[in-house]
């Protein structure tokens, strides 16, 4: 983390800005270590360290700890109304991390939660889309779960069968009408496993797809019709 201007800066921050970036557990270590101290830094130097420190605790998987970090850092950000950090949009970053982190404790209700908020003040923000239809994807309804498991059962069953062929004809013997007949409805199961598995999973992801394309097209329409209120009420 060298590499600042060291000259007007507080000796703890130059300390911390000397610990490298990717040295996460260190960082984490110098934090907590020096906490009291950090809170006393100038506003600026105690957000760098914030933003930095929330970013090593999700890296070590601290993930309690971060987001009670999170809220604080996000308060912190609306009270006093920033809105770059680093040429980042520090608010969103913070809110993704959230979700992040809810994602990684299988919290995926409260993931999706965010990651809609997120959608709202930006219908075009792809990276929100595609970890929200990721979220959608841990939860499955009973639909595919039975069709998972109904094509698990038609590999084994094939699986079986190709054992008892190999017990019963062996690999020498010239295939006769029953090895052929076998072998086919073999090959007919097994291809019947695989289609229930991509039509389940496929309807699945189609239909994850289309819940967020609609959720999508309404914020636009919603914003849409803000902006031309806002219009209509500024030229009056």
């Amino acid at each position: 983390m060298s590499g600042s201007n060291t000259s007007f800066h507080s000796k703890i921050y130059n300390n911390f800005k000397e610990i490298d970036k990717y040295a996460h557990k260190e960082i984490v270590t110098f934090y907590t270590t020096h906490e009291e101290d950090i809170q006393r830094l100038k506003f600026h130097e105690y957000f760098d360290l914030q933003i930095a420190y929330i970013d090593a605790l999700f890296e070590i998987g601290a993930y309690d700890t971060l987001l009670k970090i999170c809220d604080e850092t996000i308060e912190m950000v609306i009270q006093n109304n920033i809105k770059y950090y680093q040429g980042d949009d520090v608010f969103r970053k913070l809110l993704l991390r959230k979700a992040a982190t809810h994602y990684n404790l299988l919290e995926y209700l409260k993931a999706e939660f965010i990651l809609k908020e997120l959608m709202k003040m930006d219908p075009k923000d792809f990276y929100s889309i595609r970890f929200y239809n990721k979220c959608l994807a841990q939860h499955p309804p009973s639909y595919v779960h039975y069709s998972r498991s109904t094509s698990l059962s038609f590999f084994l069953f094939t699986a079986m069968v190709i054992c008892f062929e190999m017990s019963y004809f062996g690999f020498e013997q010239e295939p006769n009408e029953m090895a052929i007949l076998i072998e086919i409805s073999r090959n007919v199961v097994f291809l019947m496993g695989w289609l229930i598995l991509i039509l389940g999973d496929g309807i699945f992801r189609f239909n994850i797809f289309n819940k967020t394309r609609k959720f999508i097209e309404e914020r636009k329409m919603k914003k849409e019709m803000k902006e031309k209120e806002v219009s209509i009420f500024s030229n009056k």
